[in-house]
């Protein structure tokens, strides 16, 4: 019987253990070390933990680079990096709602938008074992996901607020625009968008 979706593409995938999969995967190990000094309470504390989201940030733009530069772009790495990178930001605004003041209400919002984009994907590979990168949109609004994160781990303020709502203007563009991306490949939301735009 012929294997399709997910586990296949991971079978098929020949780079998945290739350098850029493992600096991946190296975020995970930064995340403990994160929570550790983020609890400490302390300004040396909050300056740890911001030094292993810097590490953790390094990773994620090296993945990229020496998955180009060795030729090694993967599917699973298509599929870790933004997993990974929702994990980690979900998880840290859960900590910082916690601890340093973050509306629950906004964590909550951050972590409902990365699961469905999430179910979304998925979906999308199983359906038609297609794996879509990110767009400019959703890069940018990463980009002030972690900038919320750093404001917040450092309790700058007005700064941190400003940014947060900046960023729950970029939430729903960021998922019609990744909607609209997978329209072509989902014949309902493509059916979808043809009555909305026609």
């Amino acid at each position: 019987m012929k294997k399709s979706g997910l586990c296949q593409l991971i079978r098929e995938d020949e780079n998945k253990y290739a350098l850029p999969n493992l600096l991946t995967v190296l975020r995970l190990v930064f995340l403990p070390f994160i929570f550790y000094f983020l609890y400490r309470h302390s300004l040396t504390g909050d300056l740890l933990a911001l030094f292993f989201m810097l590490l953790a940030s390094l990773t994620d733009y090296l993945d990229g680079h020496f998955a180009r530069k060795l030729n090694k772009q993967s599917q699973l790495g298509r599929m870790l990096d933004p997993l990974i990178d929702k994990l980690a930001v979900g998880t840290t605004m859960l900590v910082l709602a916690h601890i340093k003041g973050m509306p629950f209400w906004y964590a909550g919002m951050v972590i409902a938008r990365d699961l469905f984009l999430l179910t979304l994907g998925l979906l999308v590979i199983s359906k038609k074992q297609f794996i879509a990168e990110s767009n400019k949109l959703g890069k940018w609004t990463s980009t002030i996901f972690a900038m919320v994160i750093i404001t917040f781990t450092l309790n700058i303020p007005y700064v941190k607020y400003g940014l947060m709502y900046l960023s729950v203007l970029l939430v729903p563009a960021s998922v019609i625009g990744y909607l609209y991306k997978y329209r072509m490949h989902l014949p309902r939301m493509r059916n979808l968008f043809k009555n909305i735009f026609d």
